[in-house]
């Protein structure tokens, strides 16, 4: 879809829309946890677009011996991110077919349950803002797209200056930084995930303390294709009943669409560089403006590159 060809000139309703998801997100609340993680629970924190529905089943799969067998990839990997799960329940609580433990998060470290191990798995900002244009106006059914140079204002920068749990991809590196390092985290970046899939397999089952033989491992790697992803798009995309559909059903006149029809799947494209090669200049110059103004100077790393080499196992 060409967002020239389809973006209206203000996109008013688009983002009223999305100002009305991240309100009633908001609204959800964000309970303190009673009981916490324990230590052997494994915690997936990603910014949204990052490679977190992958990375959640390619930890199911390792825990479970490659098994497709369940209904709902958030019911096997609890999705506690703020705003997205039931406040009445108790993730923590509750027992898991497999082991350890698996728990997903979009938050911020500062509001993350402590205790637990936590792999983290970054992304390239820009193709992040690139991936999350196309993903929020089909998870909410929008039909007038918001302009590219709007939505990377008063959506990806602040959420329209809410404070939302979220809050923006640079505050979400910094508040995770510090753990990297520490013998609790793995932390991990999306494009070497999908360059070097069987060595991240094997340090993804390391750190969960899972042993991998010569046939399992073979079958994760078949099974961390997006092809066979694709075979179980019904499993790993919501449905209209759940926290989304619930938001959305208190719009009213806002829209209608997702409730009668679900237009959108988590799994895109993934492929790293789609930003570089979809947003305009000036929007990859501002971005990279950006990282240096908020990254560089408490970091050191240049950019999102120098921050990837830095870290990389491989």
């Amino acid at each position: 879809m060409s967002d020239a060809a389809t973006a209206t000139p203000d996109g008013s309703k688009g983002l009223d829309i999305m100002r009305a998801y991240v309100s009633g997100q908001a609204a959800l609340g964000y309970p303190a946890f009673e009981p916490g993680p324990r230590p052997d629970d494994v915690i997936l924190a990603t910014f949204p677009k990052s490679g977190s529905t992958w990375t959640s089943y390619l930890l199911q799969q390792i825990r479970s011996g490659a098994d497709d067998d369940f209904d709902d990839i958030k019911n096997e990997v609890v999705d506690i991110t703020p705003g997205h799960w039931d406040p009445a329940r108790q993730p923590f609580a509750e027992p898991q077919r497999f082991r350890p433990r698996t728990f997903k998060t979009h938050g911020s470290y500062a509001l993350c349950p402590k205790g637990a191990g936590y792999i983290y798995v970054g992304r390239d900002p820009k193709d992040i803002l690139w991936s999350l244009y196309h993903f929020i106006h089909d998870l909410l059914g929008i039909d007038e797209w918001v302009p590219l140079d709007r939505f990377y204002r008063d959506y990806f920068i602040d959420r329209f200056g809410t404070g939302h749990d979220i809050g923006n991809v640079w505050d979400h590196i910094l508040g995770w930084h510090p753990l990297r390092g520490e013998a609790n985290m793995l932390w991990l970046h999306y494009e070497d995930l999908v360059m070097h899939t069987e060595r991240a397999l094997r340090l993804l089952a390391g750190f969960m303390q899972v042993p991998l033989d010569g046939p399992l491992l073979g079958r994760l790697v078949a099974h961390a294709g997006m092809d066979h992803m694709r075979t179980i798009a019904d499993r790993i995309n919501p449905s209209p009943d759940n926290y989304v559909g619930r938001i959305v059903a208190g719009f009213g006149e806002l829209t209608r669409s997702y409730a009668r029809e679900m237009k959108f799947g988590k799994l895109r494209r993934g492929i790293p560089g789609d930003g570089s090669a979809g947003l305009p200049a000036e929007l990859v110059q501002e971005l990279g403006r950006e990282w240096r103004s908020r990254i560089t100077p408490k970091l050191g790393y240049a950019d999102y590159a120098a921050m990837r080499a830095a870290h990389s196992p491989f």
